[in-house]
């Protein structure tokens, strides 16, 4: 009877848990590329920092290119999906150190598209912005940057770090049920085995002792043998 409560609860569990590679993205406002997902959100910042805040409160971190497909993949979004500003604020920056551009997230400048190319020299405090027409990058100064848009980007396990109260609840309830279940299928079993071997105790005994009115029928049959 409590045999299959186990299987039917780590299914529920399975399913309200996204597995990693999965394309789950935090909301339908979201839309996916690779492992990736990409929001346009609506704001008013005054820095870049701001805008770096703005993502990673939602889970997500603000946008780096790092294909010639993932740039195809944004510039088409912006033509059929988003329909955002003419200009778009890119998570880049100069690093005066190293003399390179350099993502805010780390990742590594393995692609650009640059619409024209200036002298290192002139690039104090410059970041980099995406042509929303034509796909193509821009440096431009940090205090000068678009930022009534921001484009985040989170990863497709976005739902497993960054779960909704309402999904944890879930979680938590099946978890539960899980618990229970098995709790209940345990006692059930020693039930079940305490009550066969009652049985068996009983049965033995009923076969070893006979009842008082096979005894009586027995001594009157010696004595009329007798």
């Amino acid at each position: 009877m409590g045999g299959p409560l186990l299987p039917c609860a780590c299914l529920l569990l399975a399913v309200a848990l996204p597995f990693p590679g999965a394309d789950a993205c935090p909301s339908s406002s979201w839309i996916s590329f690779a492992s990736n997902c990409y929001a346009l959100l609506h704001t008013t910042l005054e820095s870049i920092d701001d805008a770096r805040e703005f993502c990673e409160a939602s889970g997500a971190s603000i946008i780096s290119i790092n294909s010639k497909e993932e740039n195809a993949f944004i510039l088409n979004a912006f033509h059929t999906h988003w329909h955002g500003p003419e200009y778009i604020s890119l998570g880049m920056y100069f690093d005066t150190d190293d003399d390179v551009f350099k993502w805010y997230d780390e990742s590594k400048v393995n692609f650009t598209n640059w619409l024209e190319e200036g002298n290192s020299n002139e690039l104090l405090d410059t970041c980099a912005t995406m042509h929303t027409i034509s796909g193509g990058w821009r440096k431009t100064s940090c205090e000068h940057l678009p930022l009534t848009e921001i484009l985040c980007e989170a990863t497709s396990a976005y739902e497993l770090k960054y779960l909704p109260g309402k999904i944890w609840t879930t979680v938590l309830l099946i978890t539960s049920t899980v618990i229970v279940s098995v709790s209940a299928a345990f006692l059930w079993f020693l039930y079940q085995r305490k009550v066969s071997s009652t049985t068996s105790m009983v049965y033995s005994f009923s076969r070893q002792v006979p009842c008082n009115d096979e005894a009586i029928l027995i001594d009157e049959e010696n004595e009329h043998t007798a």
